[in-house]
């Protein structure tokens, strides 16, 4: 058997299998192209993408691989790369791009579409375009940055070669559906084979075949009377012919809570070997789908959950601290059979965490800082998904199943004798801490300034000895704290970015990179109003002169941010 089918026997209902088939369904399709496309004049194709973790990036890079297999030549860039003056001559385009946050553009698509959505765009009337779209359909802007694109590509005349493909998740198969359909009608009638291998990872070891890795070291580094449980992890990747660059994630798939399982299966009245391995290992159960929601509210009659169906806010409102078994105990009436409520969940999604060790300075492992998440909530005891089963489930006979999502962007920069500003407060400490080891590892001799913070300094410092003896030995530079809770008024990062502001201004000055990692909703917000203000106060500029400085460092990459 194939080890990217299913049993033919396998316990699921007409439409999973199908679906699952998919799921784990190879890149098997083969491209035709010219077998002579070497000798021929290759035509300029401008491949731009948006992307925030990296997705996007490597997606490009496939289709890159794929036009010039086809005798075409491929110009690919990032969008924070190319002006609207550069596009306006463009005649063919590509845009992979993925949507970031509630409907945003990824941050290195911000800065050229504020100037392709303004008026003073020209038309594109020579302009070709194809769009293919990155997304969750867990959230209600689904792929909106594609549609955005889309649209105003439409707007400003110019024609589309494909109808925009919208990928969820699991965007492998459409993605190379697209790239076989687009590329090819591009390149004109002649063909010699390529195959999808092509463009594949280079290691054996990626989203479908991640590698079993062993947990060496799970260390608790807040202490025992913090209100949070943030825990050090150290996995060993040796024989694995992995490697990886500080910045880059790891993403680990997860097996969702035996006891969670059980409280399901005894919800929906279900049981069998199949079905409880299908829970544990390849669907979502926490996270209901919007399929499963209307289903609960329609069979239940709950008109508190149909209502709130119909409006993002309440719906979110309604949601928080709810998962699947919460809704399932709170409307008993709503009953499912097994293949019913199996068709109706979302597979299992790996988590991506930011890698706190340096690949250099630790080949053979990779560190990880993670918060477990667990709370009370409806009578019931909550944990996360992964950082659970890292803390609770995992042993050193455990396998973790993992993959590396490279962050090309998010790097240190290649000049050692440039200063680094780095805004990390809880967990996003951790390419922080990658960053200062890979810092170390090459004998840098640039500045290094971090801003770290939580609740409570004595509970909450993490890697605080590390720290200190950084901060000692000069590696440190500067290290400012901000712990919310330990005095009246809140002090957050962004307090301290604003004390110092006019040093840090000098660092930017200097030609000082600044990174951020964390929350992406209020944190990181409220650090890039600052660095605006910091900015404005102590550069001596207006408001827009601010917004454009900060524009020119997004756009050299110099200012990045990897949020969640």
């Amino acid at each position: 058997m194939n080890r990217h089918q299913l049993p033919n026997d396998a316990p699921y209902s007409e439409s999973q299998y199908a679906w699952l088939s998919g799921f784990f369904a190879g890149l098997h399709s083969q491209l035709v192209s010219n077998t002579n496309n070497q000798t021929q004049s290759a035509h300029p194709v401008h491949i731009l993408y948006g992307s925030q973790t990296g997705t996007a990036e490597s997606l490009a890079r496939d289709v890159a691989k794929s036009a010039k297999a086809y005798g075409l030549n491929p110009i690919i860039k990032s969008m924070d790369e190319v002006d609207a003056g550069a596009l306006a001559k463009i005649d063919t385009l590509l845009i992979v791009t993925s949507t970031y946050g509630d409907g945003e553009m990824p941050d290195n698509a911000q800065v050229l579409w504020t100037e392709v959505s303004g008026d003073a765009m020209p038309k594109l009337a020579q302009l070709q375009f194809a769009i293919l779209a990155l997304g969750d359909t867990s959230y209600d802007l689904f792929c909106q940055a594609g549609m955005d694109w889309d649209n105003r590509l439409e707007q400003l005349g110019a024609k589309r070669l494909h109808v925009r493909v919208d990928c969820d998740v699991e965007y492998e198969e459409l993605a190379q559906e697209w790239i076989q359909t687009v590329i090819p009608s591009l390149a004109g009638s002649h063909a010699a084979v390529i195959t999808a291998e092509d463009t594949k990872d280079v290691s054996q070891y990626n989203r479908k075949n991640p590698f079993p890795a062993k947990l060496l070291v799970n260390r608790l580094l807040t202490a025992e009377k913090s209100s949070k449980e943030t825990r050090h992890y150290e996995i060993s990747i040796a024989g694995s012919g992995l490697n990886y660059e500080a910045g880059d994630a790891l993403c680990v798939v997860a097996t969702n809570c035996p006891k969670l399982v059980a409280e399901i299966l005894k919800a929906i009245n279900a049981q069998g070997n199949e079905l409880e391995h299908a829970l544990c290992k390849q669907f979502e159960i926490k996270l209901p789908s919007k399929e499963l929601l209307k289903e609960i509210a329609v069979r239940s009659g709950n008109e508190e959950l149909a209502t709130v169906l119909k409006d993002k806010e309440a719906l979110s409102h309604y949601l928080w601290g709810r998962d699947i078994l919460d809704l399932l105990l709170q409307n008993p009436t709503a009953t499912f059979s097994a293949d019913e409520f199996i068709a109706l969940l979302k597979p299992l999604q790996h988590r991506a965490y930011s890698i706190s060790s340096s690949g250099k300075a630790n080949p053979e492992t990779v560190h990880l800082t993670v918060a477990s998440v667990r709370y009370d909530a409806f009578e019931r005891h909550h944990k996360g998904v992964c950082s659970t089963f890292l803390a609770d489930l995992t042993d050193e006979s455990t396998e973790v199943r993992c993959f590396f999502t490279p962050n090309k962007v998010f790097r240190v920069p290649d000049n050692n004798d440039l200063p680094i500003i780095m805004v990390g407060p809880g967990t996003g400490i951790a390419p922080f801490r990658a960053f200062l080891q890979e810092r170390q590892f090459r004998g840098a001799k640039g500045k290094n300034w971090l801003f770290f913070g939580d609740r409570n300094a004595a509970t909450d410092f993490i890697y605080r000895d590390e720290l200190e003896i950084m901060e000692k030995s000069g590696l440190l530079t500067r290290l400012d704290l901000a712990f919310s809770r330990d005095q009246a008024e809140k002090v957050y990062v962004q307090d301290k970015m604003r004390e110092h502001g006019a040093e840090l201004f000098g660092w930017i000055e200097e030609g000082g990179y600044f990174f951020v990692c964390g929350d992406a909703y209020h944190m990181a917000k409220d650090v890039d109003k600052a660095l605006h203000d910091v900015i404005a106060v102590h550069g001596n500029k207006t408001e827009q002169q601010a917004i454009d400085y900060v524009n020119l460092l997004k756009k050299d990459k110099r200012y990045v941010r990897d949020v969640y």
